[in-house]
């Protein structure tokens, strides 16, 4: 009976049971007390990144995780202009920033020889903006497009589709990456982790990936590590943004000494390192490829490569630090 009129009480176009509306004010009122109280008092938590006790009022919230102001403002994030496959920060003027000194902007140099920088200057920042241009001594009007890429991208190509990064492999960020690479921080993994994920989740194209994998370690260098700092973070990214996370690649070739290599020879050390155990894992499915650091780029494009031969639809990459090429940012 009790329950019966419990449900009429609440029933379209019936009051409310006059004994219920005290409780229900009292209600509000403790949560209204609650939230007046948190907003005077904090509760305060660690920083992931520094461990200080902090609290919302002097710091960021990110996907659950407390990262203190003072973290955020020493962390150089990548700004734009930035490559829009690799990802690699660019500098300098609009129309060269980035790209081929044989096709800035896409253009033939033999039909800017004869103008002045000033009009040069233009045509090119007209062509990044996708502007329909006529160029003396064309046959017609050129359709160019807006994606301005750096040089490595433009000559080489890349297998994955696009790759982002938090923000330069320098000060603060390169000191957090290297506590939890080379001296055991597995700490470190969330708060890198969940700046990776707010990043990856920008990109529409990454946030909906149907399967996150980490960059291996060789079989040695894990033994010897303890951990691979990859998957560490891959698994922080997929609880960050819903997705699995699957150990689909298997390193084969040690990674040697790239850190004192040239570029060229990391290229060749790296080429053939990687292989797919299991190919149906990654048939058809886009992929988020998540490592610590790029620096020449030559790890990710060889993970993706495999990763396509294996049968994926698509690479994506997500790490959490990039090595500019400062060879970039000179003017031309």
């Amino acid at each position: 009976m009790g329950k019966y009129a419990a449900n009429k009480a609440t029933e379209p176009g019936l009051p409310e049971d006059p004994m219920s509306v005290p409780a229900n004010i009292g209600h509000a009122l403790a949560l209204l007390g609650k939230k007046v109280f948190d907003f005077v008092f904090p509760e305060e938590e660690g920083c992931v990144l520094c461990g200080r006790v902090t609290d919302l009022r002097h710091a960021e919230e990110i996907f659950a995780a407390l990262i203190c102001h003072g973290c955020l403002s020493r962390i150089p994030f990548v700004q734009a202009p930035i490559c829009q496959v690799c990802g690699r920060p660019l500098r300098g003027r609009r129309g060269d920033v980035g790209l081929p000194e044989h096709s800035k902007a896409g253009v033939d140099i033999s039909l800017t020889q004869d103008m002045t920088p000033d009009t040069s200057l233009r045509m090119s920042q007209r062509q990044v903006e996708g502007v329909r241009i006529d160029t003396p001594g064309a046959s017609g009007p050129t359709e160019v497009s807006d994606k301005v890429v750096c040089r490595d991208c433009d000559i080489e190509g890349r297998f994955f589709l696009r790759a982002r990064a938090v923000g330069t492999y320098d000060g603060a960020l390169k000191e957090i990456i290297r506590e939890f690479k080379f001296y055991g921080r597995r700490d470190l993994a969330e708060g890198l982790g969940v700046l990776m994920a707010r990043e990856a989740y920008r990109e529409k194209s990454m946030r909906t990936c149907d399967i996150i994998v980490p960059v291996p370690l060789h079989p040695l260098r894990l033994a010897e590590r303890g951990y691979n700092q990859a998957e560490l973070l891959a698994k922080e990214v997929g609880a960050c943004l819903g997705i699995r996370v699957q150990d689909s690649v298997e390193r084969t070739v040690g990674p040697g000494e790239q850190n004192k290599v040239g570029r060229q020879l990391r290229r060749e050390l790296v080429r053939g390192a990687f292989y797919v155990p299991y190919p149906a894992k990654v048939a058809g499915k886009r992929v988020l490829l998540v490592d610590d650091v790029i620096t020449t780029g030559n790890t990710a494009n060889e993970s993706a490569r495999i990763l396509l031969r294996a049968g994926a639809a698509e690479v994506y990459v997500i790490t959490a630090a990039i090595s500019p090429f400062e060879q970039e940012w000179r003017m031309h």
